[in-house]
């Protein structure tokens, strides 16, 4: 499926499709939803409730398992595979008080 697909957006788009899989995997199976790869670009915010809700939930019990901290060896988005930035971005776009999982 991945290699039938044009790919209009080059390298970035097939970088956000795999991010998107790692992060809303409940499993260690690399999985793509067809819908992913719609011909027709998806309005921003478009993913499935659910999708929003799992996505949130992997990414709170990242910085629960890492007091809060977003980079580093021992960071969430190491624990989640990914840039640090993009973790940043999804926690503000998911609305996440990353502070709230800081030890005092």
């Amino acid at each position: 499926m991945l290699q039938e697909y044009s790919w209009p957006g080059n390298v970035r788009e097939l970088q956000n499709v795999i991010e998107r899989s790692l992060i809303i995997a409940e499993t260690n199976v690399f999985s793509v939803d067809k819908s992913w790869l719609a011909n027709q670009p998806q309005p921003s915010g478009s993913l499935p409730t659910d999708q929003k809700v799992n996505e949130r939930k992997r990414i709170e019990a990242a910085l629960a398992q890492s007091n809060g901290k977003i980079a580093g060896a021992s960071g969430a988005a190491a624990k989640l595979g990914m840039p640090p930035s993009t973790l940043e971005s999804r926690i503000r776009s998911l609305k996440i008080n990353k502070f709230q999982f800081k030890e005092v």
